[in-house]
């Protein structure tokens, strides 16, 4: 009888959650949002009343209301990209009233307490998180003047990247292009390729990211396949209240070769441009962004040129009751050479006569619809459809014989607050992959997986995650393979400038069409399928802390030890001339990373002036621990120095990168290595609404191949302009 009243009480509750919020007693907030300093209206703002789904956006004069607010006290949270964010506390509503309230927020030239919502799909603040979390800001972006994401990311703590495949925390190594062990979002959408797990780094102009976060250690609990070894985040820009026109320019040109006789062309014709445009405006309860690049490039190797070009849209629309719906689409096509390797040792940047014709092209369509229903203070209903296009032209030097790559993808999600102690998050995600070529055959898959997950406040200051996420993964005409992914976290601030996470979570990938089925002649080796492949999976165990020192320094320590079965990695038999991809049974990566953000704002002469600084190391020991050796295409050591300086309108930026000597690759073993020792430095000035930009990349001309017979670019001289009206 207790057990069937109980549920009848919870279902109760359930049902009153499902009422017309009209038919309850509920007030509303309005309010501005202000620069500190300026007293300029913020437009874009985001407004959070704590402990309810309740938010809204700033318009084109920082103003903002919040409708059907439950009478009761609230703390009211209002954040910005680029500055501190502010919390007001005990904000009484009363039924049928207004509130007003006030907000002046400070720029800051560093994110020290960003909102995220890579740790429990739901917005929190960094330090309050659980997962080591990293973020970039649109801020940094635009200093870097990046043009693609990897140059987004590149300076990002404990990442590194060997060709085009993104490594967190040595997650992934290298796999010739196939299966990626870290997932790739975009505003919380899976946009892999569906045969090759390939990631398009070119989908979207910098200039149209918002922010990118980035998770490190399996995140399958939330975000379900190929969150092995962490998951990115992009998420784009909304429309403007105000029509806004972005655009942005950015030249390259290639420097000489280190040693003349490396020279295979005149080094006075290797450049690149890359051009962006964007158009945003509200128009009534229509917001939408346009945007267009295109990316043009000689190359600074033979096969190394390429044209690029995009095509994105985002509108969104308001209804009554705050129900929004979101729809993205974006268009890339990439006509490339393949530079596979080099020629020789004494010609690096040419290729075998026999392989001049290696070119392809490639066409994406990446599409989202999103609709957020809040239906009432306590409880919301989102639910999401994708669609991702992919067709690859010729790279293996063969007749072309691709048909398109297709993947398609629902989710619903309910995030709901039962109590003002616990946010639940409950979904369910389906995807559905097919590839055909005639190098792999014509194969289809799919994945559903409900999750559920509990962050519970038991004070202020401690909070307790825990999640669980279930699997069923089936390879139509192969394998069914059931998948299970906990996760619990803790995350505790003994005092207001320190907060202290541990959390252990899993996370599984199962093996690509292309990782199977592939069988092709390339070059001097013979790939060859392998249809037993076993899906791979992991637990990451992170215990850190972060603690504010003063105001404008912070310094963040994590320990790590991810843990992975069946990893599958590409197997390299020399003698016969095979390439195969093999589970490897057990492997495991371990390490220490720290990071530190300093900023100290100074008035000299009348002069403002902004030093900051961020310094990052990660060190790691991964190995094979059935054949006890390190793993392949992954160094022990990265550490990241990024250095700013600014004084009033003008400021000067300098990177530098490291990374420590690969100690076992697949191709050439004997072949000797060296770390990366990269330096970038950039000087840029503010006028009116344009930025100027000069800069130079490898700016000591080191010579370094992240992997076998590639070198990196040499010294690289760019100018950029940029403009926002």
């Amino acid at each position: 009888m207790r057990l069937s009243l109980g549920c009848s009480s919870l279902l109760l509750q359930f049902a009153l959650l499902l009422v017309p919020t009209a038919s309850i007693a509920s007030g509303y907030v309005t309010g501005k949002v202000i620069d500190s300093k300026s007293k300029a209206p913020l437009p874009g703002a985001n407004v959070q009343i704590m402990g309810t789904v309740r938010g809204a956006s700033t318009d084109r004069n920082g103003n903002f209301t919040i409708e059907k607010v439950p009478p009761g006290t609230y703390s009211i949270r209002a954040s910005m990209i680029g500055y501190r964010s502010v919390t007001l506390k005990n904000i009484l509503v009363r039924d049928k009233q207004e509130t007003k309230v006030f907000f002046e927020l400070r720029e800051t030239p560093i994110e020290f307490d960003p909102i995220v919502v890579l740790a429990g799909k739901t917005k929190q603040r960094l330090d309050q998180a659980a997962v080591s979390i990293s973020v970039v800001s649109a801020k940094e972006i635009k200093r870097r003047n990046p043009t693609n994401l990897i140059e987004a990311l590149e300076t990002v703590p404990g990442i590194n990247f060997i060709g085009n495949q993104i490594n967190i925390r040595g997650s992934t190594g290298y796999t010739y292009g196939a299966g990626n062990k870290v997932l790739l979002l975009l505003d919380g959408v899976p946009v892999y390729a569906s045969d090759t797990g390939e990631f398009n780094w070119d989908m979207l102009p910098p200039l149209d990211i918002k922010r990118i976060e980035v998770l490190k250690g399996a995140g399958s609990t939330l975000w379900g396949a190929s969150a092995l070894g962490g998951v990115v985040n992009v998420i784009t820009k909304s429309p403007s209240p105000e029509g806004k026109l972005l655009f942005s320019c950015t030249a390259g040109k290639y420097d000489k070769p280190y040693y003349d006789e490396w020279r295979w062309t005149d080094p006075n014709r290797l450049h690149y441009v890359r051009t962006d445009i964007s158009y945003s405006k509200q128009f009534g309860r229509l917001g939408m962004r346009i945007s267009a690049g295109r990316f043009m490039s000689t190359g600074y190797t033979q096969l190394g040129d390429f044209k690029k070009y995009n095509l994105t849209g985002k509108f969104d629309y308001r209804f009554p009751d705050n129900i929004k719906w979101t729809g993205y689409a974006a268009y890339s096509f990439i006509y490339r050479g393949f530079f596979i390797q080099w020629k020789g040792q004494n010609d690096p940047y040419e290729v075998d006569e026999a392989n001049l014709d290696n070119y392809a092209k490639t066409n994406q369509l990446s599409v989202y619809s999103k609709l957020a229903i809040p239906v009432s203070s306590r409880f919301a209903i989102n639910v999401r459809a994708s669609f991702v296009r992919t067709l690859m032209g010729n790279q293996f030097g063969e007749a072309a014989g691709f048909n398109p790559a297709l993947g398609q993808g629902m989710e619903f999600q309910v995030d709901w607050l039962p109590h003002s102690g616990h946010t639940v998050t409950i979904g369910m995600q389906y995807q559905h992959d097919a590839g055909s070529t005639k190098y792999f055959g014509d194969h289809k898959g799919f994945f559903i997986g409900p999750y559920l997950q509990d962050e519970w406040k038991i004070r202020e200051n401690l909070r307790v995650t825990a999640g669980f996420r279930y699997d069923r993964y089936q390879l139509i005409g192969g394998p069914k393979e059931d998948l299970f992914s906990p996760r619990i976290g803790i995350n505790w601030q003994p005092w207001s400038t320190t907060s202290l996470r541990a959390s252990a979570g899993s996370g599984f990938r199962a093996a690509t069409i292309v990782e199977r089925y592939l069988e092709l002649a390339i070059m001097n080796f013979k790939i060859k399928a392998n249809p037993g492949l076993k899906a791979e999976s992991s637990w990451a165990y992170d215990l850190g802390f972060r603690h504010y020192v003063t105001e404008n320094w912070n310094v963040d320590v994590s320990l790590f030890d991810n843990e992975y079965w069946e990893l599958i990695e590409a197997h390299l038999d020399l003698i016969r001339g095979q390439i195969q991809f093999r589970n490897i049974p057990r492997a495991r990566i371990r390490g220490i990373e720290a990071t530190t953000n300093i900023s100290m704002p100074i008035r000299i002469l009348g002069l403002n002036m902004i030093p900051s600084l961020q310094a990052s190391v990660t060190a790691m020991d991964h190995k094979d621990l059935k054949w006890n050796e390190p793993l392949t295409y992954r160094p022990k050591l990265l550490a990241t120095i990024k250095a700013l300086f600014r004084i009033g309108s003008a400021q000067i930026e300098v990177d530098y990168r490291y990374a420590s000597k690969i100690d076992k690759v697949k191709i050439y073993p004997i072949n000797d290595r060296v770390p990366m020792k990269f330096l970038d430095v950039r000087a840029s000035y503010d006028f009116w609404h344009l930025t100027v930009q000069l800069g130079v990349n490898n700016l000591l001309q080191y010579n370094y191949a992240p992997m076998e017979s590639n070198l990196m670019p040499m010294r690289t001289f760019t100018v950029g302009l940029q403009g926002e009206f």
